[in-house]
């Protein structure tokens, strides 16, 4: 999981080395080991504010500071990271250490709380004791397996990365459909009541197309995922009718698709503020909200129709010994291999669609699906230099709004 590297414009470390952590051998509750509160004292320190009144310094004074010390390739010190910029509870400081226990993250929760060293789970177990309210960042408990509960663990793993993706497209054509009828209600003004519209600016309209150019390229990789790892054996399971349904109604999506893409490109081709324009920009929006109709009516579709029978595809691949990982994540992990942009680049884009306990399920899956240490890392300091610049406020009411204010500081 996660990387605890600070992002280098954020704060200055200390230059002084960091001694190496002394086990007290206490358990902090939760599953953690208290480790010794001079181990990690002098080491250095960088600050990410995520108090809403941005008032870290006097926090810290009081000892409400969180703290978390860890190795700049510590993918549970990332997540640890990521889930207290979510929670919002408290001003946060990282401190680089490579000194930690057993190479794992320290967490402090407050100056009064004992430096704790222990599992991403048991960590984020005292993060919710300590800061209670949503969203809860500790993952339920896992109950023990048994050979027929494989099946129905490993579909509903699935299941739930599908239900995660729908919600996050759903609200970024949301955000994108809210961003256009803005543009149509200002192009449509009369200034002062009279004269000549109050024109759109051409950074607008760039930014309309970026966020819809990555809202339709989760759309794809998503659609081909389904395709290429669920649907196969889906027909296979003796539900073909399923299957043809879904793959019709995408090939219906893609043509709605591009002609809003190249609507956007013939924008970028017009005079600001002319009557064509504005006419394009009005159809542009019918078309916008004809895809959202459709596209919900899908999702709803394939979490009523496909989604109940992957139980039973699961069971059918384990009987005919062709699930190679016998981990309960492996299917989904195979999934979310397919969709590279998603799980890169578009990463902080694609979980500014989910609400935060939304992200910290999807956050979850992540960390048990993706095998490559250093990907995940990547992945998760992206996301984490995100949040790091949002108020709490848009973060926990209207994540799309995240978005919307990073293209608006973006050149």
């Amino acid at each position: 999981m996660g990387n605890c590297s600070p992002s280098p414009r954020r704060g200055r470390p200390d230059p002084t080395p960091s001694p190496s952590p002394r086990r007290t051998g206490s358990s902090g509750g939760n599953g953690a080991t208290t480790v010794s509160p001079y181990a990690l004292a002098r080491s250095p320190s960088v600050s990410v504010s995520v108090d809403p009144d941005g008032d870290a310094a006097a926090e810290d004074d009081k000892g409400g500071v969180v703290r978390v010390y860890g190795s700049d390739g510590c993918p549970v010190a990332w997540r640890l990271r990521v889930a207290l910029l979510y929670k919002a509870a408290a001003p946060l400081h990282f401190t680089p250490s490579e000194a930690a226990p057993l190479g794992r993250p320290v967490l402090r929760l407050s100056a009064a709380d004992p430096e704790l060293c222990g599992t991403a789970d048991e960590l984020l177990r005292h993060v919710d004791a300590r800061f209670e309210g949503k969203p809860s960042v500790a993952p339920p408990p896992q109950r023990p397996a048994t050979r027929a509960s494989l099946a129905a663990a490993a579909a509903e793993e699935v299941a739930e990365m599908v239900r995660l993706q729908h919600r996050s497209a759903e609200r970024h054509l949301e955000g994108v459909a809210a961003m256009l009828a803005e543009m149509v209600r200002k192009g449509g003004k009369k200034a002062g009541g009279k004269g000549r519209a109050v024109p759109v600016e051409g950074a607008e309209v760039r930014r309309l197309g970026k966020w819809y150019g990555d809202a339709m390229e989760v759309m794809l990789e998503h659609a081909r995922m389904e395709e290429r790892v669920l649907f196969p054996d889906i027909q296979r399971a003796s539900f073909p009718g399923v299957c043809d349904k879904v793959q019709e109604q995408h090939g219906k999506h893609l043509p709605m698709m591009n002609g809003i893409k190249e609507d956007i490109k013939t924008l970028l081709t017009l005079e600001l503020g002319s009557p064509l324009f504005h006419e394009v920009l009005v159809n542009l929006a019918v078309r916008l909200k004809a895809l959202q109709d459709h596209t919900k009516e899908h999702f709803k579709e394939e979490e009523k129709d496909m989604l109940p029978r992957l139980e039973s595809v699961r069971r059918m691949q384990r009987e005919e010994g062709s699930v190679a990982d016998k981990s309960n994540s492996g299917w989904a992990s195979e999934a979310m291999d397919t969709m590279e942009m998603t799980h890169s680049k578009l990463f902080p884009f694609f979980m500014t669609g989910l609400m935060p306990q939304e992200a910290m399920q999807y956050l979850d899956l992540v960390c048990r699906c993706t095998k490559n240490t250093r990907h995940l890392v990547s992945m998760l300091r992206s996301l984490a230099e995100r949040l790091e610049d949002a108020n709490p406020s848009i973060i926990h009411n209207n994540p799309t709004r995240l978005y919307e204010h990073l293209l608006v500081k973006s050149p």
